[in-house]
């Protein structure tokens, strides 16, 4: 939940170290961007009506028609609405063909005809890789290798169509190199196609060393370099790029993250966002180990887009079913090939490490058996600057587009709101440190300090607040059970507590107790029966070490199985419900696994997912759900989202950062931002929380941080409520007097006006309103009004202030 103590100040002193360079650079006349900022859209695309003549139509609507050519196994969707062409490979010829088709010319002119430009960069199975529908990934001599339903030798495929109906098609697969079998059910709809692919429907051998399934890579990918024949040396030995088209692709890293389509100097890694985060029961080892870096931020959503152009082409890709086993991979180029590609990854299979022994000896091996996926992948396509009221051809029609799919099944669900905007105040009370004998508890914040604290803030003006309360229980934060409700006196007593949440519903502020249903150590409780296994039959370990003072009481933790939690959660809600309007959740929120026992698999994570749904079904409408960063599974009992991501993992090669969750729930639930006094209070911070439309939240305790020091809440390491009064009071009015005017409107639009310069647009009822936020130290004029340097303002529709 909390960072360490290094980390923040290494997050700190690069802070600092960034604000010193954007200020030099300020200050001499221009806002320098990193890829923390959103940049001035991309350029405009330049594209011809491509020729369809090597295709067969299969099915036309009001706005795409559908092709496919069967030698290359390509589909083409060209859009009517622009004329813009999307395939789902590049459509291009194996050089072998080609080199073959050469040394077989009869003369040495015929050989120069024949002689088309080849791919640079790209061998026979790229190229299968690059023009095909499906990719699947296998081990062979404990390799990993690729086929494509596109390549030259040893794949037969067949499109089909399913009871005379054109819109719905099967293409099958033989992987004969590798005995595997497969089915691919396509439907096409409006502007849109849907691909499903049922697991009874994967057959053959092959399908015990099937490691993933990539649906169509190098749709939407860029860039690419020819290869064109010299007729002098008689050989291709010439390089020529291909046109560069402008656009990104937006990956769901953190807030939300575009990679822009840029040639790079050097190789860099490929990005692969975890959809939901790692399951840690099938990670390569039983053991992991948290370093002091910052951690990567997994996706909560399984989602991803691709747009070419500014508001001219793009679409979004999301998983209706699999997206528990799926990997948003992008490879950015010169990473493989000269192309900048990204895909979804269905993972089917591991190499784990198998220990037979508690020397840690063993093994590495492949799952005895496969997990079973049924796939159901839809990627709706995209045209137009949005002006018409469709979505936009960018990231933010893509949320829209994301946004109204959830809302139509279900997942979300819109809410009205007004007023002024609520804050977070949550309270760290205590938790246990090292003794001569045995642990002690360390007590920071006292139920009546609680009292005292609300009382103090409601004194200063604000009203809408809600509090979770953490380490409430005896032995403190982290070696409490979560499934007891032990009192300590020094803490609290439960009629305390329940006093103490009663007296603030009254006055209309939410409390509630925070649990970790997932998170335990061996000094809570026995393991046995209790904790989460690894693949390999062992207990999950994750060592926090390096987090830590060297006298913390516990630093190795594991995981309950997810029948502990859930079972554990719904005692708790027993409890809590009876006096309590809302509980916050942590563990079962953002941490999916897979249960296995000693026997071999029990629950995966589907069936994870499945009970953590039925759980919380059991309990809808009866209290309020805050969730600490919750997996889209959960959004539908999902009330408050705590800790929401500002920004992305900042690889290099990401270019951008851009609010994508925080459009796509918008209205749907509350979303706060992380805590403003861990170096989330600058005025930029602020401006961030107005531009990303997310309220502001703390955590605060009674007593001085440092008394957390020998504690596993070291990290906490700023939480004194007497420094931070003011900077509450501060934060939330500056917050709040933009974002109060935006309450229950709908964000329909996010445009960048000039580097550091952003104007968010709302409207509800036919009334418009537009934020500028305004990152720079210089005045900035939009819309005939002038926005201060690093300030956000309101302008109604038509300029006016």
């Amino acid at each position: 939940m909390f960072c360490n103590l290094r980390k923040k100040k290494a997050v700190i002193l690069i802070a600092v170290l960034i604000l010193l360079f954007v200020s030099y650079s300020q200050a001499n006349g221009a806002y320098l961007t990193t890829n923390r900022d959103t940049k001035p859209a991309p350029d405009k695309v330049t594209y011809d009506i491509v020729s369809m003549n090597e295709y067969q139509l299969l099915y036309e609507t009001n706005t795409v028609a559908y092709y496919y050519r069967e030698d290359r196994d390509i589909l083409a969707i060209q859009d009517k609405r622009t004329g813009y062409t999307w395939k789902t490979g590049l459509d291009i010829p194996f050089n072998a063909v080609i080199d073959q088709q050469i040394r077989d010319a009869a003369t040495p002119e015929e050989a120069k005809k024949l002689a088309v430009p080849e791919e640079a960069k790209m061998n026979t199975t790229y190229i299968g890789i690059a023009n095909s529908l499906i990719t699947v990934e296998y081990y062979e001599a404990e390799s990993l290798k690729n086929i494509s339903s596109a390549s030259k030798d040893g794949v037969d495929s067949t499109l089909m169509t399913l009871n005379d109906n054109p819109a719905t098609r099967r293409l099958d697969i033989n992987f004969k190199t590798i005995e595997l079998e497969m089915k691919v059910y396509i439907t096409f709809g409006e502007d849109s196609i849907t691909y499903k692919i049922p697991y009874e429907e994967i057959t053959g051998k092959g399908k015990s060393t099937l490691v993933s399934v990539d649906i169509s890579p190098f749709l939407g990918a860029n860039g690419g370099k020819n290869k064109i024949y010299n007729k002098d040396s008689g050989m291709y030995d010439i390089e020529v790029e291909k046109y560069k088209i402008p656009g990104y692709v937006m990956v769901p890293d953190g807030s939300g993250s575009l990679i822009r389509f840029q040639d790079n100097s050097v190789s860099f890694s490929n990005y692969a966002g975890d959809v939901y985060g790692m399951d840690y029961s099938q990670a390569p080892y039983y053991q992991s180990k948290l370093t002091d870096a910052i951690p990567l931020k997994q996706p909560v959503m399984p989602v991803f887009g691709i747009a070419h152009g500014n508001g001219q082409a793009a679409f979004v890709a999301y998983a209706d079913k699999g997206g528990e086993y799926m990997e948003v991979a992008v490879r950015p180029e010169e990473n493989m090939t000269y192309y900048n590609w990204a895909y979804p990854r269905f993972v089917y299979n591991v190499n784990y490490f198998q220990v037979y022994n508690k020397k840690g000896d063993g093994y590495f091996t492949l799952m005895k058996e496969p997990n079973k996926i049924d796939i159901e992948m839809t990627y709706s396509f995209l045209a137009g600057d949005g002006k018409d009221g469709t979505p936009a051809a960018d990231y933010t029609g893509m949320a829209k587009v994301y946004r109204d799919h959830l809302i139509k099944t279900g997942v979300l669900k819109e809410k009205e709101t007004a007023g002024d905007i609520p804050i977070r105040l949550d309270f760290m009370m205590a938790d246990s440190k090292k003794s001569i004998v045995g642990t002690e508890q360390v007590v920071t914040t006292t139920a009546n300090d609680v009292k005292e604290m609300l009382n103090t803030l409601l004194s200063d003006g604000i009203k809408n607040i809600n509090s979770g309360l953490y380490g409430w229980q005896k032995n403190g934060e982290t070696l409490a059970k979560p499934y007891k409700d032990k009192y300590s006196k020094s803490i609290g007593s439960r009629k305390e507590f329940q006093k103490l949440i009663q007296e603030f519903k009254d006055k209309n502020i939410d409390i509630s107790q925070a649990v970790d249903y997932t998170t335990i150590n061996k000094l809570m409780l026995n393991y046995n029966g209790t904790a989460a296994r690894h693949v390999n039959s062992w207990y999950l370990e994750f060592d926090k070490g390096a987090l830590y003072e060297n006298n913390v009481p516990v630093d190795n933790f594991g995981f309950a199985t997810p029948e502990k939690s859930a079972q554990w959660f719904t005692t708790q809600f027993k409890r809590f419900s009876k006096y309590s309007e809302s509980m916050t959740v942590g563990g079962i929120s953002n941490t999916l696994l897979s249960g296995y026992s000693s026997n071999g698999l029990e629950t995966s994570v589907t069936d994870t997912i499945a009970l953590y749904e039925k759980t919380f079904e059991k309990t809808e409408g009866k209290v309020k759900f805050n969730m600490e960063a919750p997996n889209m599974y959960l959004w539908k009992y999902t009330d408050r989202y705590l800790q929401s991501p500002v920004g992305t993992s900042q690889y290099v090669f990401e270019t951008d950062a851009v609010p994508f969750l925080q459009l796509v729930l918008n209205g749907t639930m509350e979303m706060y931002a992380p805590y403003s006094n861990f170096s989330f209070y600058t005025q930029s911070d602020i401006l961030r929380m107005i531009d990303y439309n997310l309220y502001p939240s703390f955590i605060v305790t009674k007593e001085p941080s440092y008394n957390l020091a020998s504690t596993a809440s070291s990290d906490l390491y700023s939480t004194e409520f007497a420094q931070y009064r003011g900077l509450i009071k501060s934060v939330y009015d500056k917050v709040n007097v933009i974002l109060s005017q935006v309450n229950g409107f709908e964000w329909v639009n996010r445009s960048v006006i000039q580097d550091g310069v952003i104007l968010n647009s709302y409207q509800k009822n036919g009334a418009v309103k537009n934020i500028v936020i305004n990152y720079t130290e210089d005045t900035v004029n939009v819309k005939a009004v002038s926005i201060p340097p690093l300030s956000a303002v309101i302008i109604p529709e038509g300029g006016e202030k």
